[in-house]
């Protein structure tokens, strides 16, 4: 069963940064952009492992805002989009 995804204002949301991750069983993409689509942190690659997302974490420990503000995204597929269509 496919649901349809929520649609938030950032206004509302108070959003500064979006963050985007392409999850892959080795390794991982990820990249930070601001609300006007300039970029914070370009495409880095991470391993999919306890060090490839502590390096992630420090990037987003970096940014001027709160964790409330960061706005993630990630591609649901395989394994992983059945679990985030079931939550």
């Amino acid at each position: 069963m496919k649901m349809a995804a929520a649609t938030f204002s950032p206004e509302a949301m108070s959003i500064t940064y979006v963050c985007g991750i392409d999850l892959g069983s080795q390794s991982c993409a990820g990249c930070i952009l601001r609300l006007d689509k300039s970029v914070v942190v370009k495409s880095i690659a991470f391993a999919n492992a306890r060090e490839g997302w502590q390096l992630w974490e420090e990037k987003l420990g970096q940014l001027d805002a709160k964790p409330s503000q960061l706005l993630i995204g990630m591609e649901a597929t395989s394994r992983y989009g059945r679990i985030c269509i079931r939550s």
